[in-house]
């Protein structure tokens, strides 16, 4: 749910605009498929979504989630941005009881940018508050992780976005570098390298530049017939790629699961859905925290989640094996909670 400037399908009915620090994948190209690709790719999305509101446990444990997350930023705000969330799901939701209708999908969203949230009013509240959390909080929440799991000096941020976490990781005392497909960064982190990218799988960064490659909550946005050149390309430019995704179908023995188990209410009743249910409750939270709250309607969203032993097949068919994979679920301190897994890699010989 990390969105950058990599322009994706107008959901919403909105022009593509550059985003925050969260990245979103199209592997748009030019080549001849592309625009069947796409709008397979936008018709898939939008049933996907219409579906997971027509599933009533669905949408009550993901406005329990969202609630839960802006409760602990929010403040004095805090009764009115539940009812907010209460109001999106149940227009939304409503609007799908008889089938999945993409067109209605479109137009609830809108208004709900329009009306609700009021995204083209950057001092209305919700907005001032969330940019807080995407420019400082957030980019502090990551780095505090981040520095207990990068192995080495040498960074590569992979859709660098605005540049927020790039440039604290500088300010940490690491070498980083940045990548996207636009260069839209703040002051702060202008001073850092910089290439562009002609598409995602565009890294034109040398072979053996770096330590290791950052790629948070990126991948499930990436098309599947893109994502194993993108990881073939990360492989040749650093000795490690840092992932971070949403996930489900946790395995029993899952570094990390039981502590989060134990402290997370919300993971517990996540665990104990159906695997379908799982896959509805990550690709309803993907849509409503990127197309909604952060006013992306545009964003590519294949939801190309997998599992934990998903990943670990997929990076080993592409030149890495997983080191470590920790488990932190829905963790506290996240706007937009989701279940999550750190997956730190290392290519193969």
């Amino acid at each position: 749910m990390r969105n950058s400037t990599f322009p994706g399908e107008v959901v919403g009915g909105r022009a593509s605009r550059p985003s925050g620090k969260d990245l979103c994948m199209t592997g748009r190209e030019a080549r001849p498929p592309t625009s069947t690709i796409m709008d397979i790719t936008q018709e898939h999305a939008l049933r996907t979504v219409a579906g997971a509101l027509r599933s009533p446990s669905v949408v009550e444990f993901v406005s329990a989630s969202v609630k839960a997350g802006y409760l602990e930023f929010f403040g004095e705000h805090s009764r009115e941005v539940c009812g907010m969330v209460d109001h999106s799901f149940d227009r939304l939701a409503r609007n799908q009881r008889n089938g999945d209708d993409p067109g209605q999908l479109v137009k609830g969203t809108s208004a709900l940018l329009d009306d609700t949230f009021r995204k083209s009013d950057p001092a209305f509240w919700f907005n001032r508050i969330y940019h807080q959390y995407k420019t400082q909080t957030k980019p502090e929440t990551d780095f505090q992780q981040l520095q207990k799991l990068l192995p080495g000096e040498r960074v590569l941020d992979y859709g660098c976005g605005s540049g927020y976490l790039a440039a604290r990781l500088a300010k940490g005392g690491y070498k980083v570098s940045t990548t996207d497909v636009l260069d839209y960064r703040y002051p702060e982190a202008r001073h850092l390298p910089f290439v562009r990218m002609a598409s995602p799988t565009d890294i034109s960064y040398p072979d053996d530049s770096m330590d290791v490659a950052l790629v948070l909550a990126v991948l499930h946005h990436i098309n599947p017939g893109d994502l194993p050149r993108v990881l073939q390309r990360l492989r040749r430019i650093a000795r490690y790629v840092v992932i971070k995704e949403d996930t489900y179908g946790l395995p029993d023995q899952a570094e990390g699961l039981a502590e989060s188990l134990a402290t997370q209410p919300l993971l517990e009743t996540f665990a104990s859905m159906t695997i379908e249910a799982q896959q509805q409750v990550l690709a309803l939270i993907d849509f409503y925290s990127n197309a909604i709250a952060q006013g992306l309607p545009e964003m590519n969203m294949p939801f190309e989640f997998k599992t934990v032993t998903e990943w670990d097949r997929v990076l080993l068919e592409n030149g890495f094996t997983v080191n470590k994979s920790l488990v932190v679920g829905f963790e506290p301190g996240r706007m937009h909670m989701s279940c999550h897994v750190w997956l730190v890699c290392q290519r193969t010989a």
